[in-house]
């Protein structure tokens, strides 16, 4: 198992936490120590955010406890009501930290005499308070978590990675014949995740922006940039699933004709059909160039040179189209067409886009 930099920071930030509350003659330390792990997040947003709710949370939970505990006493059955009031408050008011150190800190304080509430309820506070705010400066001083060159890297695999299933789903169509469709489950699969997890990634790069860099006008243009970066590979990977779509009623098609043999006139409009991949690949690998190595790029012309040729290639073969066979072939040519089409366009104007907002003004 890999120890990586989190891990270490918490054993830090219990070890540190721990001698504070020794120090300070703070009882019971290892609340301390729990809150101090549990605040210890992958990032410093979430530690903030986190140490909030903790924070909401455990006054919830004290002072739930003394108004209980001296109004009813302390005895299980007020034990077992503030259970159960906290339960429905922590639902009620949507926190997202766990609803158990609020409970264990209401037990805390019932656990006490009735002239202990208070001066439990108080050390009880600044024991869960050394905690959290130890945690809070371990993650940010100590190898702060750093995730531009993360996320960077992970946009990179994960566009090479849609255009790869995208040119994938095109060839696969082009080259169906008389075999079945290829079913690319795990590669899918695996595409799909690997976007999530991109823009997970990017959430966090977002939020820790406004925290460290409120106002930083370059990082908020790239964020923005790389954002559309991603819904771009979304929408690449949503067209390669619409065209393995069409394969299966395809080859049934094919089967049921007698599995007659493509025509030149069909194979050629095929062919062009497979080469919009090289655009793709060359117009993607231009916007990785710019959004993520942030090295400038020759932006590119929207060209109606491939869409001509494709629909002299169309023309030439439809006047062999008869009945819905021929049909059904010219629909599944036109849908796969319009996925090239916006694919290699929206690079474009990505690429564009990403290349005016890095150009300096004048």
């Amino acid at each position: 198992m890999k120890i990586g930099a989190r891990i270490i920071k918490t054993g830090i930030a219990v070890t540190i936490t721990m001698f504070i509350c020794k120090m300070l003659d703070l009882e019971p330390a290892f609340f301390g120590a729990v809150s101090a792990v549990i605040n210890m997040q992958p990032s410093i947003f979430l530690t903030i955010t986190t140490a909030k709710d903790q924070i909401m949370v455990h006054i919830l939970g004290v002072s739930a406890g003394l108004i209980l505990g001296y109004l009813l006493g302390s005895n299980p059955i007020t034990m077992g009501l503030i259970t159960i009031l906290l339960i429905y408050l922590h639902i009620k008011f949507g926190f997202k930290s766990n609803i158990t150190m609020g409970i264990i800190a209401a037990l805390f304080v019932l656990s006490s005499n009735t002239e202990q509430f208070l001066p439990h309820a108080l050390i009880r506070t600044a024991v869960i308070f050394v905690g959290l705010s130890v945690a809070m400066l371990i993650n940010i001083i100590l190898w702060p978590p750093r995730y531009k060159q993360q996320f960077k890297e992970k946009l990179q695999a994960s566009n090479q990675q849609a255009v790869s299933y995208f040119c994938q789903a095109i060839q696969d169509y082009v080259q169906l014949e008389n075999n079945k469709p290829p079913i690319r489950h795990e590669q899918k699969k695996a595409v799909h995740k690997i976007n999530k997890e991109s823009r997970k990634l990017i959430e966090f790069l977002q939020r820790e922006g406004e925290i460290l860099r409120p106002g930083a006008t370059e990082q908020s243009d790239w964020l923005t940039n790389a954002e559309k970066f991603i819904d771009y590979n979304q929408s690449l990977i949503g067209k390669a699933d619409r065209i393995y779509e069409l394969l299966p009623a395809r080859f049934d098609r094919r089967q049921q004709s007698g599995s007659q043999s493509i025509s030149e006139e069909f194979r050629m409009i095929l062919e062009i059909l497979e080469s919009g991949c090289s655009t793709i690949a060359r117009i993607n690998g231009k916007l990785r160039s710019v959004i993520i190595d942030e090295i400038p790029a020759e932006p590119e012309e929207i060209s109606e040179d491939y869409w001509e040729k494709l629909t002299q290639a169309i023309e030439h073969w439809q006047p062999k189209l008869t009945g819905s066979y021929y049909l059904h072939a010219l629909l599944d040519v036109a849908v796969t067409a319009n996925e090239i089409k916006w694919a290699s366009r929206q690079a474009k104007k990505l690429l564009y886009d990403s290349m005016s907002i890095n150009m300096p003004e004048g």
